[in-house]
């Protein structure tokens, strides 16, 4: 309790304040006894001193000294029963007191130091003791509120109300979440202009207290903000309170509501991340198997893809971002999920992702896969949005980039993969999707929207399936695949170099280092076995066309 509502007591009747006026504020959490010569070595900060200077009777130096070193060890102050040993306190030690503002109380011969000390600590238990009762009772009261179903706002209001003070709550930016009806507008303009830079500070981790400038808050009852943080796994926010010179005696109550208030806050933005995060891993383990393609079974498909709308469209296409200088590799893979800064910063950008996304106006689904954040659209529109210099969506994509890095400090690069027609043929678009940003890092590009493009005429052919293809080839070479050995491989390779040097024999002959004749021979015997013109231009595309296969499924 505060020393002069400590002294205000019955037992304190006959004292007297001497000097230290200024302290009287001082908080008082215990009470000693002692008359040694090394006193100060025993006492603790806000401990209130009782002593008959029996000690100091025959050295007055001796008070000084104490005085000065009991100000400097943060006692509460030196009450002396004088009239006993000291006839009066020395007019150097009240100098003394008054320049360190540390109050000497002169007690009075009635009361013994024992039944003062009894009865002080009698009382400062007691205001304990009420203010623990107050603390369970408040925490109740907010445990209950949201037990109700009311909301994270309407604990705001009731502790406004409660510690007769306006009160807001911001998030870890800064930003106002909620404020109480008494916090004006006027005095949330007034207070952000004086405590900007305490609240973008991402240390705060103890409640605090700031004295506010008597200027911008002329006419108003409020001299200090207290603010108290609130946490989770990490800094979430904080919540502040305006008090008042008035309201001192009752300002240990104030943190004691505000610090339950934090703390049933704190629970309820636990339990909302538990159930977001829950939704979200659900969501992440659905998708990454859709895409890796470990969904085989098209009627589960078609019912978890309906929960986030993606049936009925006629465009779908994929898009993967990643942040360039990725957050994790500044520290190893094992203190990933253990490090609350990583995913924090995760979940920031997860976040931040998904606001610049939803400015497109676009269906869409996020989640996330290793350190990729996944982008499932679906369109209205059958047209080509990637093909061209002037497509609107990579224009809309190459702006979301720049604006997260200039606004944000988040520098990522964009992988768009081929739109698609069918729901199951998304996993391929979100693999050329990736190739795309792969591709984009190989460029050593960096903050870049890279659309795919197809390498070669084999990725359209990997869109067949394999048996056909495999049939395809079989039908084509006929009884050439019935040869062993070294003769089919020499028959294959003088096919395959003849037509890609354009049917020019003797460039065929050149590249094999093989006699023209010898060509000649090898060619014929592919037409008898094939059953085919090999110079007929239909036939030449069949054969080029089955060259192209071979390393599809051969390699399986």
């Amino acid at each position: 309790m505060l020393l002069k509502e400590l002294i205000s007591l019955p037992i304190y009747a006959n004292a007297k304040v001497v000097a230290g006026h200024d302290g009287m504020t001082n908080s008082v959490q215990s009470v000693n006894i002692m008359d040694a010569p090394d006193i100060i070595h025993y006492l603790k900060p806000q401990e209130l001193l009782l002593t008959t200077g029996y000690a100091m009777k025959d050295n007055p130096e001796a008070l000084l000294s104490l005085v000065t070193n009991m100000a400097k060890v943060g006692c509460a102050g030196l009450a002396i029963k004088t009239k006993r040993f000291l006839l009066e306190v020395p007019k150097d030690v009240i100098e003394r007191a008054e320049q360190l503002q540390f109050p000497i109380i002169e007690l009075s011969l009635e009361q013994s130091l024992g039944d003062i000390s009894n009865y002080s600590l009698s009382h400062i238990l007691e205001k304990r003791t009420d203010e623990l009762h107050y603390a369970l009772t408040t925490h109740k009261q907010f445990s209950q509120m949201i037990m109700q179903g009311k909301s994270t706002e309407d604990v705001i209001e009731a502790l406004a109300i409660l510690i007769d003070s306006p009160v807001m709550l911001m998030n870890q930016q800064a930003d106002l979440l909620f404020r109480s009806s008494s916090m004006t507008e006027e005095l949330y303009q007034k207070l952000m202009n004086e405590l900007h830079a305490e609240l973008v500070t991402p240390t705060l981790q103890s409640s605090m207290t700031i004295p506010l400038p008597s200027q911008p808050f002329a006419g108003t009852p409020y001299s200090a903000a207290e603010l108290h943080p609130i946490v989770t796994f990490q800094l979430e926010g904080c919540l502040i309170a305006l008090t008042s010179d008035i309201s001192k005696q009752y300002g240990n109550l104030t943190k004691h509501a505000m610090e339950q208030a934090a703390n049933v806050i704190g629970l309820e933005l636990m339990k909302k991340q538990a159930v977001k995060e829950r939704s979200r891993r659900y969501k992440n383990e659905f998708f990454s198997d859709f895409v890796d393609g470990l969904i085989t079974s098209e009627q589960e498909l078609l019912h978890r893809s309906k929960n986030y709308d993606l049936l009925n469209h006629p465009v779908y296409i994929s898009v993967v971002a990643k942040r360039d200088t990725s957050f994790d590799l500044l520290r190893p893979s094992s203190a990933l999920e253990s490090d609350g800064r990583f995913i924090s910063e995760r979940d920031r950008h997860y976040n931040l992702l998904k606001s610049e996304f939803s400015k497109l106006d676009l269906r869409f689904v996020l989640f996330t896969k290793n350190e990729y954040f996944c982008f499932l659209i679906a369109m209205q529109t059958s047209q080509d949005l990637t093909e061209g210099k002037g497509s609107r969506f990579l224009e809309q994509l190459k702006q979301m980039v720049s604006g997260l890095s200039e606004a944000h400090g988040i520098p990522i690069s964009v992988g768009i993969g081929n739109p698609v027609s069918k729901l199951p043929d998304i996993p391929l678009s979100y693999k050329e999707a990736v190739e795309a940003l792969q591709t984009g890092y190989d460029a050593r590009k960096k903050q870049f929207v890279q659309p795919y493009r197809a390498k070669n005429f084999n990725n359209l052919l990997r869109m067949i399936p394999k048996e056909e293809l495999r049939e395809y080839y079989e039908e084509t070479f006929k009884d050439m695949l019935s040869i062993e050995g070294k003769e089919r491989s020499d028959l294959l390779k003088t096919l395959s170099t003849f037509y890609e040097t354009h049917c020019q024999l003797a460039e065929t002959a050149k590249q094999l280092f093989v006699h023209r004749n010898t060509v000649t021979y090898r060619l014929e015997k592919c037409e008898r076995l094939t059953g085919r013109d090999l110079r007929d231009p239909v036939e030449s595309l069949r054969f080029r066309t089955a060259f192209s296969m071979e390393s599809l499924f051969l390699a399986d």
